[in-house]
């Protein structure tokens, strides 16, 4: 259903590529009302999608530039979403399995959390770094923010005044989310595409974590998770992770609160990530030996780093030569190859 000559020619290929036959109707009809046929599935132009016209398992299909399309599948009661062309292929395989056919294949990338044993350590810090540095054009990387309370990655990055996706967009969502669904409206600056929290007061509704974590782990060969500091209720989404670095300073105490996380991530692969100077005599081996957790590696102390951070310059200085060596130094402990 769409009265778009460019959106109808988009579906219209998709359909050929599935073996489909498109059905159209105009809009303001009810879907599926054309008389003396049934379709498997109904596709509406998110412009004119009308709640009580629109059946369960319908489609909503648009471009990136439409505005608030997820907002409107939300209202629909949870609709499936296809941002052409982007979609095309996640669509065609939709198509192909509502005919009985086979559903394409789906990716296994990997999901690392980044942990701070305690407040300011850099958690968000490094987990932009190792994001940062281990997307690639033929290598996806993705930067998620599972800090609600954080008041958005996207400001440590300086973009919080990009479009695209946010958390509270997707809050409304239920059931399975595709990759192909969030990736085209991801929001990204270079190859580094990322989702955030925003500003906005944490309510009480449930985030789908692990909903996006498995649909991005298909569409990306590295999905990091700023965990944000260790506490009761980090262990849930930390779990959804293959594997969790544990950020901690070089202090008696900040190696005592990784060793308290550590026993928050029971079942979980974790490794410990001591950071900036030693002024307490607590080397990785008296820290790998109080946690009980192996050493990843190591982030080196760097005075320019703060004013990066609030200048919008923080990927910038995560590239220079010391630092990038770091977080290059923990993506090959973790099994990421650059």
């Amino acid at each position: 259903m769409s009265d778009d000559p460019g959106l109808r020619a988009t579906v219209e290929r998709v359909c050929a590529a599935a073996g489909a036959e498109l059905l159209p109707d105009p809009p303001g009809a009810a879907a599926g009302s054309r008389p003396g046929t049934t379709a498997d599935i109904d596709l509406v132009d998110v412009r004119h999608a009308v709640r009580g016209r629109v059946r369960p398992g319908t489609v909503l299909v648009g471009r990136p530039e439409d505005p608030g399309i997820w907002d409107r599948a939300a209202d629909l009661g949870g609709c499936a979403v296809a941002v052409l062309p982007d979609a095309a292929g996640w669509l065609a395989d939709l198509l192909t399995a509502g005919r009985g056919g086979p559903s394409g294949p789906g990716g296994a990338g990997r999901v690392l959390g980044v942990l701070g044993a305690v407040g300011g350590t850099g958690t968000s810090t490094l987990a932009c770094w190792l994001a940062d540095r281990a997307a690639h054009d033929d290598r996806p990387a993705v930067l998620v923010d599972g800090d609600r309370a954080g008041c958005g990655i996207d400001v440590l990055l300086g973009l919080e005044d990009q479009d695209g996706l946010r958390w509270p967009d997707l809050l409304r969502i239920a059931g399975t989310v595709h990759a192909e669904q969030l990736w085209p409206a991801m929001a990204r600056t270079g190859q580094l595409r990322w989702l955030s929290w925003d500003r906005s007061l944490p309510d009480d509704a449930v985030a789908p974590y692990a909903a996006v974590l498995e649909a991005l782990r298909r569409a990306a060969a590295l999905v990091v998770v700023d965990l944000g500091r260790a506490g009761p209720g980090t262990a849930d989404t930390a779990a959804l992770c293959d594997e969790v670095l544990v950020l901690t300073p070089r202090t008696v105490r900040g190696v005592l609160a990784a060793r308290r996380a550590a026993g928050l991530l029971t079942g979980t692969t974790v490794r410990l990530v001591p950071a900036g100077l030693d002024v307490a005599d607590v080397d990785d081996a008296l820290a790998a030996a109080t946690t009980g957790l192996p050493v990843a590696g190591s982030v080196r102390f760097a005075g320019a780093v703060p004013e990066a951070a609030e200048s919008g310059r923080l990927l910038e200085a995560g590239r220079s030569r010391r630092l990038a060596r770091d977080v290059a130094g923990l993506l090959a402990a973790v099994g990421v190859t650059l």
